[in-house]
């Protein structure tokens, strides 16, 4: 079937349309709807061209889920049920303005006192990572700005924090620093004494997650070292020393340099989470692979809502299982949220789980093969 009657631009948008739909017998039919020569007579023009734009709006539609379905792959339908991110008295934050004071001599001061060293930061890759969408209605997107931050704690060698030990602390965590900017671990790293150091630059990725899952109300997330900024204290999470993790110094420094990563990048404080809530173990399918932050993170002293409470994505997306001593208000919250879906979906929780595990190997895959 020929064009050669038609308008130069008329044949452009045919071919374009065309070679985009994969199925050939969709194609097939889209030629033929298109094709029929109804310009014999000057008179057809307008109804030829109401007809067109009519019909355009049917193909591109079917042309867009055509590619959606071979871009994303998703196994289900997956309905919005929107999690129960916070306890309706807690009003998340409002981003402060901060701003750069000056940078000179490898140290960046900025507008609510924040000073971060600059001296010992390294090069890693370029961040680039695929955000899922939620509601499924469109194709993964790339995207190189940090959607969020993960906390952790370095689980390292830990001197009593009292002025008769000063040398040692200081020694440890220089040892500290030198360890984890080798490994590209961290993008920060606050010492006991609050001093924040720059390891991995901010525009690249870092080695911190590992496996890991989070979502926000329009994005799934998947592999965080790419996505997410992590940020370490230097701490135990020991509860028999009878002393928060944390020391005050650090606290402190925390609210400071989250103010300002959530004031450069736009980070929705849903998005502030530590890495016992995002660590999974694909081998066995279950959350928590790493427990660093599994409790006692100060949310509230560094000025976020708690978000212990958030219903755990990794469970209620991907079907991972949580053993109940952990993250128990989040995994419970989850775990209701997958069963009323497998319900909606007239399939036993234990089937709905399966699905939800092959989706979340296929979207892995996805990631893997999209890796920088």
């Amino acid at each position: 079937m020929a064009f050669r009657h038609k308008p130069p631009e008329f044949r452009q948008w045919t071919e374009t349309v065309a070679g985009a739909i994969g199925d050939p017998v969709r194609r097939l039919r889209f030629l033929r709807a298109v094709s029929p020569s109804l310009m014999n007579s000057r008179s057809g023009k307008i109804r030829r061209i109401v007809g067109l734009a009519v019909f355009s709006g049917t193909v591109l539609a079917t042309v867009a889920f055509v590619l959606y379905s071979h871009a994303s792959a998703r196994v289900i339908p997956m309905p919005v049920v929107p999690a129960v991110r916070h306890a309706p008295a807690q009003a998340a934050p409002r981003v402060q303005s901060v701003w750069q004071v000056e940078d000179r001599n490898g140290f960046e001061v900025y507008s609510n006192g924040l000073r971060i060293d600059n001296r010992s930061a390294v090069a890693n890759h370029p961040r680039s990572y695929l955000a899922f969408p939620v509601s499924n209605n469109g194709v993964p997107q790339r995207r190189s700005q940090p959607a969020g931050i993960v906390f952790h704690s370095t689980e390292s060698q830990i001197a009593p924090f009292e002025a008769g030990h000063n040398e040692a602390l200081k020694k440890i965590g220089e040892s500290l620093l030198d360890y984890v900017r080798r490994r590209r671990s961290y993008h920060f790293l606050i010492d006991r004494f609050g001093r924040v150091y720059r390891v991995v630059a901010e525009g690249d990725a870092a080695d911190h997650a590992g496996y890991s899952v989070w979502a926000d109300d329009a994005s799934i997330y998947v592999n965080l070292n790419e996505s997410f900024l992590g940020v370490a204290f230097e701490a135990r999470m020991d509860s028999s020393r009878g002393e928060p993790a944390a020391t005050p110094a650090q606290t402190r420094s925390g609210v400071m340099l989250v103010e300002m990563l959530r004031a450069r990048y736009r980070i929705s404080a849903a998005n502030c989470v530590t890495h016992a809530q995002v660590s999974v173990n694909p081998s066995n399918m279950r959350v928590g692979y790493h427990i660093d932050w599994a409790e006692g993170f100060p949310f509230a002293e560094v000025g976020l809502p708690d978000n212990y409470a958030t219903a755990l994505p990794s469970v209620w997306i991907f079907g991972f299982q949580a053993a109940p001593a952990l993250l128990p208000a989040g995994s419970q919250a989850a775990e209701a949220i997958l069963c009323r879906r497998a319900t909606e979906l007239s399939l036993k929780p234990g089937v709905y789980r399966k699905r939800l595990h092959q989706q979340y190997r296929q979207d892995l895959a996805l990631v893997r093969n999209a890796a920088p």
